[in-house]
């Protein structure tokens, strides 16, 4: 069933695929700013605005979706292509999170039966398919909304799962990806 998932949620997304920039993307994706970066290069993105390399000044602060944008120019150099792939295997993750996350909140509000897994699964085909997404799984740019999703859904399921055996690292953990999203989006 998990595969059937995957499979739908990536046929919903497919055209998501296209090997062009279009919007910012043209400003991030296709940016001179990725080639030969150095670590130190990687650390002036903790520094500096989003639209620091256009000439701007937005007052937009995500230094890790500069990172994630410039390992996929490292990996895929010229080919849009493949920044989209990674924003369509992100979603994938997402998706395959929440059934994970809404399983698990159904079996510890007392719901262990094997509905919980149809129930789950249902839940996150809606979410994987849901046209709402379509922004943010096709714009290179808001790759950032995906990394908070990734980290509040892989978050909360975390924490839940940790709490009651460790409570201390639970919330210590939850924490750090909070702050991790945080630097992903700014609203996050």
């Amino acid at each position: 069933s998990l595969l059937l998932l995957v499979l739908v949620t990536l046929g919903a997304y497919y055209n998501a695929w296209p090997d062009n920039l279009v919007l910012d993307d043209k400003v991030f994706a296709a940016s001179e700013r990725y080639s030969d970066l150095s670590l130190a290069d990687i650390s002036n993105f903790f520094s500096e605005d989003l639209w620091a390399a256009a000439g701007g000044n937005s007052g937009l602060y995500r230094p890790l979706l500069l990172v994630s944008i410039a390992t996929d120019a490292y990996f895929f150099g010229d080919w849009a292509a493949g920044y989209h792939l990674s924003n369509i295997l992100l979603h994938l993750l997402v998706t395959v999170l929440v059934v994970g996350f809404i399983r698990h909140l159904l079996l510890i509000s007392g719901g262990k039966s094997p509905a919980s897994t149809y129930i789950a699964m249902l839940a996150a085909l809606v979410f994987g398919v849901h046209p709402i997404h379509a922004e943010v799984v096709n714009s290179i740019f808001n790759r950032s909304g995906l990394l908070v999703s990734l980290g509040v859904v892989g978050g909360l399921w975390w924490f839940l799962r940790t709490l009651e055996s460790s409570p201390l690292r639970a919330w210590g953990g939850l924490g750090f990806i909070y702050l991790l999203i945080l630097l992903c989006k700014e609203s996050a």
